[in-house]
């Protein structure tokens, strides 16, 4: 009997493949972690049962996703120690940036995401002086099509990417937010106004740094306030994209 052996391109694909799922396995965990089951993860990535239990047997089994008693699943010590120490060198470089940003806007709060996946991960934040604030705890995870940091983060991406995002959301909701990408990308500034949060608008800049990572920086303030503020804050966010943070 003559055997064959399996063409290279084909392990490959399937190498690819299987990367893919796990990513988009992860993503989804990130985004509504201890929320999720077996089930709920195999509707979500349209993968069959039995292709979603070898899926997570393996990424629990490595370290990178955690199961409770109840069967749900959340990010796994040995991932959330990876993010912790990226977000914490991040955080470090970045930290004197934000700080001028407040002090530049008269003490509105000042928030540090990177992009992980579908979301904005908020790493630090200097938080406002005023009694009215925005405030957003580290760790949160916020979505892209809504944020200012997210859509800035979008408008950093290259076209492939962004597509690949938009390809989720509604054909209006897409279309909309093309025409706001191609926007940012000509002014350098993101704006989310009212849309994630009824009564907060903000302000984002972001541009690739620090291992070829995703970083945002923005001003979150009630509308209210924003709307009195927002050349300072625009004029605060320029500067900040100057700051030698970037090249680190």
């Amino acid at each position: 009997m003559v055997q064959t052996e399996r063409n290279p391109a084909t392990n490959r694909d399937e190498g690819i493949q299987v990367l893919r799922r796990a990513a988009a396995a992860l993503d989804e965990i990130a985004a509504e972690p201890g929320s999720l089951r077996l089930v709920d993860l195999g509707e979500r990535l349209g993968l069959a049962k039995s292709t979603t239990r070898r899926l997570l047997v393996g990424l629990v089994e490595v370290g990178l996703v955690s199961v409770d008693a109840n069967g749900r699943f959340s990010l796994g010590e040995r991932l959330l120690g990876f993010g912790s120490a990226t977000g914490a060198l991040i955080s470090a470089i970045f930290r004197p940036t934000i700080e001028r940003v407040a002090r530049a806007t008269d003490g509105e709060t000042v928030d540090l995401s990177i992009l992980r996946g579908q979301r904005m991960l908020f790493i630090d934040q200097i938080e406002s002086s005023h009694r009215l604030r925005a405030v957003s705890a580290i760790g949160v995870r916020f979505p892209l099509h809504d944020t200012a940091n997210g859509k800035a983060a979008l408008a950093a991406l290259d076209d492939a990417d962004v597509e690949a995002v938009l390809s989720r959301l509604d054909a209006p909701v897409a279309d909309g937010l093309r025409r706001e990408i191609a926007e940012i990308r000509r002014t350098g500034v993101a704006f989310d106004r009212d849309e994630h949060t009824s009564g907060i608008s903000a302000a984002a800049i972001a541009r690739r740094s620090v291992g070829d990572n995703m970083i945002a920086i923005s001003v979150p303030t009630p509308t209210e306030r924003f709307l009195e503020k927002e050349q300072q804050i625009i004029a605060a966010l320029h500067t900040a994209a100057e700051s030698s943070a970037w090249a680190r």
